[in-house]
């Protein structure tokens, strides 16, 4: 396992172990969302035949499921509040922009590490979400985009960069600044 964060649960580089965490996380999302945010939620029944569908289906639409337990502490280089920060993958908004340009997105947010050699956070945790056409309106409009030094010869298909977007801009569906 890499060392640059003892902080998280597992290698950010192991794409196939986050792929698999993914599914139960998905589960757990669908549950809350049938149970204490009053939106119906189910896994889409096109991933069975294909890996690289969407993740869900909420309200009705199709939904993608974004999982962060880690603020991206870094985003204070580029003038963005880690607490409030969320990444998203330029491979994403291609793929998105090209298959899927009316799914909706959602950040489900609990930071369980509130420190790095980065500096700190207060708590947060919440569910927030886009439609993809706003998100992408925002990375369009210059959201900062971050590279991955270490995932320059990445050969487990990483993302290489990410784009840095505000949690303010997302609806909130459900926020805490505590934990319980």
């Amino acid at each position: 396992m890499n060392n640059r964060n003892d902080g998280i649960i597992h290698d950010t580089e192991d794409k196939g172990w986050w792929c698999h965490h993914g599914l139960e996380l998905e589960r757990s999302f669908v549950a809350l969302c049938n149970t204490h945010l009053n939106l119906s939620a189910w896994e889409n029944p096109e991933k069975r035949d294909n890996p690289y569908a969407p993740d869900l289906i909420v309200a009705g639409r199709v939904a993608d499921l974004k999982v962060q337990n880690t603020p991206f502490f870094v985003s204070r280089r580029y003038d963005m509040d880690p607490r409030r920060t969320v990444t998203f993958n330029r491979k994403d908004y291609e793929r998105y922009s090209e298959l899927y340009p009316d799914i909706d997105i959602y950040f489900w947010v609990d930071w369980t590490q509130t420190e790095s050699k980065y500096g700190r956070v207060d708590y947060l945790a919440g569910i927030y979400s886009l439609p993809f056409v706003t998100l992408a309106g925002l990375i369009e409009s210059g959201a900062p985009e971050h590279h991955y030094i270490h995932r320059r010869d990445d050969t487990q298909g990483n993302a290489k960069s990410s784009f840095l977007l505000s949690l303010d801009a997302f609806d909130i569906l459900l926020e805490k600044d505590r934990r319980l």
